[in-house]
């Protein structure tokens, strides 16, 4: 074997695994590469799979990446200092000053009759020179039930999407009469691989107050498969699909 050859074996592999995440853009529906941010922002479940299709339909991929990039970055509503909204969505998206990315989800919003009026601004409490970002209210979402009528639900505000993986907490809901589960776990969701780790445990009270956190440490973090039919199929179509 030649050297060029060798050289080639070698170069191949590398510059394929560093193209797999523009190639995985254009196989399969582009709406997941925004999707996280839709959940993230407070969209309900039939926006989401509305809005995702229409932007992933009509824009090209590179700009949904620079669009999941700018929504991804905001720390703090702008419209209500509670919680995050679509109207939200698309103020941050403004940020790119790209004309076709506004005018698609103008166009998305109005296909899947997304309100998103603007508002007067609700300012929120000025926080200490350098000091922490309050910690954003929990936005719950039903992701939807297994056969075993168990459901799972994430919390929105927490999410964090990197390039192939998915952090954010999630909680279940058995059949009456036990209904929302107390414990919430925070799990990090590999969508290349299909695996979970848990990351963290809450503990609520009945009024919805975080009563107990807890890190877990390294040898907690098992990770385990997704499994066909269970929650944890839910929350991985959810978020990586």
């Amino acid at each position: 074997m030649t050297r060029l050859n060798r050289l080639t074996l070698l170069l191949v592999p590398a510059l394929l695994a560093g193209c797999a995440g523009q190639l995985r853009d254009y196989v399969g529906p582009r709406g997941s590469i925004v999707r996280p941010q839709l959940i993230r922002y407070g969209f309900s479940l039939p926006e989401i799979t509305c809005v995702g299709d229409r932007l992933g339909s009509t824009l090209r991929p590179r700009q949904l990446r620079f669009l999941v990039r700018a929504t991804s970055h905001i720390e703090r509503p702008y419209y209500d200092a509670e919680r995050f909204a679509p109207r939200d969505f698309a103020w941050a998206a403004g940020a790119l000053r790209d004309d076709a990315v506004d005018g698609a989800i103008r166009a998305a919003f109005a296909a899947c009759n997304v309100r998103a009026e603007p508002r007067v601004v609700v300012a929120a409490a000025p926080l200490p020179a350098g000091g922490p970002i309050a910690p954003r209210p929990s936005v719950w979402l039903n992701l939807g039930a297994a056969p075993s009528g168990q459901a799972i639900a994430v919390d929105g505000a927490s999410l964090e999407q990197e390039e192939s993986a998915r952090t954010a907490w999630f909680r279940m809901i058995d059949p009456p009469p036990a209904g929302t589960s107390l414990h919430a776990y925070r799990l990090k969701i590999d969508c290349s691989t299909r695996v979970i780790r848990p990351l963290a445990h809450r503990l609520y009270d009945a009024a919805g107050a975080v009563v107990e956190e807890r890190d877990y440490i390294d040898s907690e973090q098992v990770p385990s498969n997704v499994e066909s039919g269970t929650v944890t199929e839910i929350a991985f179509l959810s978020l990586c699909t």
